[in-house]
Formats: structure tokens, sequence, C-alpha cells
């Protein structure tokens, strides 16, 4: 629990402890509660405070995230090439990594526009939810509200959710596994070399049932950050290759030769090296061998290094991803070349010193994935809600696809369970009146979840959604069954029980998945 105090008391004081819902499925034996833990936030950053004071409901789901405010972006690079970019890497890209913050707003999607014109502050959100900002026409508080981005046309409330697969780490264990001896090479913060082991992204996509019309993955982490990757090889020096081959080539990446040199390494030459030679799997080489991997260099989803499963990933006091694990996507050169010095040190008088244009393979090598969308999403689907609810995964050592895949579908209208463990059911009929209400958790007593109906939260009837009656005889006390909640990628039936009879006081009385 003292990993779960930590990530608990650095997060902004709108964002509440969870319960993994899907825990409830032993509730009538062995209760097994979980943490879960929205979005992280860059530090001194209040705007995702803001949003989730207003709709607090929204702490958690996808609109917990970075992508609110913010959209990608493209460039031209030195050789003339376009590069576009998820709203994370142009945010880091288009500010130097923060260093030019007058230049955010060119960032910033429709909705977060509005939102730093109107003040910036708790108030901006409430006098800009009439608006309709990205111009879909749905207004910005309809799309919130039906879990939609407000700022990209893209997303509207008439779309479903993409088909999904959850894999548990013994589900990735029994897929064909691939070992790998690589330079993980990094722009800034120090490079090294070491072994990793786990599936090759091709045979995870074709077991997860990717679809001809896929043509890239973009990955997501639980601190915000997101990486695109196209499945086919791309020119561009940012675009790392997930599933087809080198042109003309039978390998995925081209074989490497290992560089060393005194003066790189951070053991002999310490406070001056920047390269990292101990790992276990460096023993026995030399400066120019050619390093042999069986079946060639790929692009894998990694559980271990050096033979070790990798460190779950953790926020530290800093508010910054700490750890690899459990699972990191690695990614290998493209054009093989040494590890240079940090493009922060002064001193570039050294045997490689840094150079832009040398392949830094380490930036793309996103830490502790839990999400993989496969691109682009389905005609008339949109994200999965779950895109900042990251830290379940950590925990179980899951993680889910979705997108273009065969996967399993989403049943229609089912009703997403919140950051608090509360939900709205926003068609409900009593008595020939319809109307929409929020469920309030109230948490486990004598090993009974309950949940308060929170008549402050009364609002008309959502017909797109189906129409929930309770059931009452006179004899039994009045019931409710919703025929479908989802929570961390599954779909469950629930059924609550108000044992009081006052329509307000409720108890879950049984969970199925279905």
């Amino acid at each position: 629990m003292g990993q779960a105090k930590k990530r608990l008391e650095i997060r902004l004081k709108n964002v509440r402890l969870t319960v993994i819902f899907a825990a409830m499925l032993v509730l009538f034996s062995i209760i097994n509660i979980g943490n879960s833990y929205a979005a992280y936030h860059h530090e001194g950053e209040h705007d995702s405070g803001n949003f989730t004071a207003i709709y607090q409901d929204k702490a958690g789901t996808k609109l917990d995230h970075c992508g609110l405010c913010h959209t990608g972006g493209s460039y031209t690079n030195s050789t003339g090439k376009s590069v576009t970019m998820g709203s994370c890497q142009w945010c880091h890209y288009t500010t130097d990594y923060g260093k030019q913050n007058d230049k955010i707003d060119q960032t910033m999607n429709a909705y977060g526009k509005a939102y730093k014109d109107n003040g910036r502050n708790q108030s901006a959100i409430t006098r800009i939810d009439p608006l309709d900002s990205d111009e879909d026409g749905s207004t910005n508080r309809d799309e919130i509200l039906a879990n939609s981005f407000p700022g990209s046309d893209k997303d509207t409330p008439s779309l479903k959710m993409a088909n999904y697969k959850v894999y548990s780490k013994s589900e990735l264990e029994a897929l064909p596994q691939h070992t790998q001896f690589l330079l993980m090479n990094t722009s800034r913060s120090g490079d090294f070399y070491a072994e990793y082991s786990g599936v090759p992204l091709k045979e995870l996509l074709d077991d997860a049932g990717i679809l001809e019309s896929a043509t890239g993955i973009t990955v997501f982490a639980p601190d915000g950050w997101s990486q695109y990757h196209p499945l086919y090889y791309d020119e561009k020096a940012e675009m790392y290759h997930v599933y087809g081959n080198m042109p003309e080539q039978d390998y995925q990446y081209p074989p490497a030769t290992y560089s060393y040199a005194l003066q790189a390494d951070t053991t002999l030459s310490p406070g001056t090296g920047w390269c990292d030679y101990t790992a276990p799997s460096c023993s026995g080489r030399s400066h120019g061998d050619l390093i042999s991997v069986q079946n060639g260099l790929k692009a894998i989803l990694a559980m271990k290094r050096d033979g070790v499963s990798l460190d779950s990933g953790i926020l530290t006091d800093d508010n910054k991803l700490d750890g690899e694990g459990p699972y990191r996507i690695i990614v290998p050169q493209k054009v093989v070349s040494p590890p240079d010095q940090s493009s922060k040190s002064d001193n570039q008088n050294v045997e490689w010193p840094y150079n832009y244009d040398w392949d830094h393979n380490a930036g793309a090598a996103t830490r502790s994935v839990t999400i993989i969308r496969v691109d682009p999403l389905p005609e008339g689907t949109t994200d999965i809600d779950i895109l900042e609810a990251g830290w379940n995964y950590i925990d179980n050592s899951q993680i889910i696809i979705y997108g273009a895949i065969e996967g399993e579908t989403p049943q229609k209208n089912c009703i997403v369970l919140g950051d608090d463990i509360g939900f709205t059911l926003p068609n409900l009929t009593l008595s020939g009146v319809k109307f929409g209400i929020h469920f309030k958790y109230m948490g486990n007593f004598d090993n009974n979840f309950n949940f308060k109906a929170e008549l402050g939260t009364f609002t008309e009837a959502d017909s797109t959604f189906e129409e929930i009656g309770f059931s009452q005889d006179g004899a039994s006390p009045p019931s409710l069954t919703i025929p479908c909640i989802t929570a961390g990628g599954k779909n469950y039936k629930v059924t609550l029980n108000c044992p009081s009879s006052n329509f307000i006081d409720w108890t879950l009385v049984s969970i199925n998945e279905k």
C-alpha cells in the first residue's frame, strides 16, 4: 500500500481513490479491492483539476487526458518530409519540452482555446458548456456527458466504443517469445545496452485479430504519454514500424554492431561518461562486434530485461513515471549508430558528440504501456473509455488492445463505471415517469456494496439509452437490474435491491460478467 499511498498523495485534489469494479465478481467469497488512479498531470498544471472539479465523474475517463484541450500536429523535418505527432509528442516538440511555453497555444484544440479565452478556471468550464467548440453539432456539455472529446469533430456522442481485447501476463507469455540485445539510444537521459525479452508486436496484433484496414498503433502509458507507430516501414526518422519489414529485406530491423568507447563508459569514466555498459549481456563483447540476434531485431512488447521482469512503473514525488514495466515497447534503431553524448551536456568534444540526425530509438520505446489502440478506428466507433485508468492495468499486469481488431464488441449503451465507482442511469422509468439519476458509491459494509441515488442529480431521460425499470411486487424490496455496466474493458450485468424501499439506498445483490 506504500506506493498506492504515494500515488494518492501526489494526485490533484479532485481525483479520488477508486476500486476495481471487476473485484465485485467475488463479492460473496473473498473481496479483493484494488486501487485505480486517474491521469497524471504536469507539475504546476491545474487545468485538469479545474475540469474534474466540475465534472467529477470524468476523472479517470478518456477525457481526463491531455487530448481534452490539446491536439496533435505535424512539421517538416530537415529532409523536407512531413512528420505527424500525437498530442503528447506534438506539445513536447512545439515547446521544446517546456522551454518555449509561449508556443503552447499552437498545440491547443478548439475546446482548449475556448477554455483559455474564458478565464482558464473552473468557471470557464461551465461558461463554455453551451458552446459547440468543434462544430460537430453537439454542445461541449453534451459531448462531455457522453464521454466524447468536445475539441474533436471526429469524436461525437453517436459513436460506439471500438472492439477490444484484454491480455493477462499469462496470456502474453503463452504467445511466441523473442529475445534481443540492442542499444537504447536516448537524446537526453543516458544511453545503455540491454537484452529485452517479450512478444513480437506482429504476433500480438495477429492474435488480437488486426483488421486489413489498420495502418498503425498508438500506445498509451498511465502517466498520460502516447506514441504512434506505423505498421509498415516509414522513412521518417521518428516513425518506428511494428509489423512489416525493412524495404526489400527479410528482417524487420537491420542488424547492429556493438559500439564501445572508454570515454563513453559511465562506470570507467564516472561523471563524464554517458553510456551504461553494465548489463550482464554486455559481457564478452568488444567494439565493432556484430550483434547476433536469433530471428533478427524486432519491435516487441517487452516483459523482461536481462532475464528479470521489468519493474512496474510508479509515479514519483515529482509526478514523473519511474520504472519500465510490466510492459515496454522496444523498437531497435532503423539506422544503426553509436551511443552519442547527451544533448544536455556542455561537453560535446567527445568520441561521439550529440548528433540530432542519429537514431535515438529509446525515445520511441514507451514505458509501462497499458493500452494499444489499433488505428484508424473503424467507422462509427470511438475510443474505449479507460484511457487514463491505466494504473489498474499496471497493478494487475494487464494490457488492453482496441480499435481496428476483431476483438470483443462492447454492448451498445453500456453504462460506464465512474472513477468514484458511481454510475449514472440515464433512462430510468418509475410509475410512468422517465428520468436519469446518478448512483453514488457509499462503501462496503458487511460484505455488501452500497449505493445512494442522489436526488440532486435528476436529469431528463436520455432515450438513446435502453430504458430500465424498477421491479416491485410489494412482497419483496424494490430491485433494479442493469443489463450492462462497462468497467476495466469488460461488461457486467448487475442487480441491486433497496431493502428500505425508499428508492434511495441500494445494495448490490449480484454481478455477472457478460
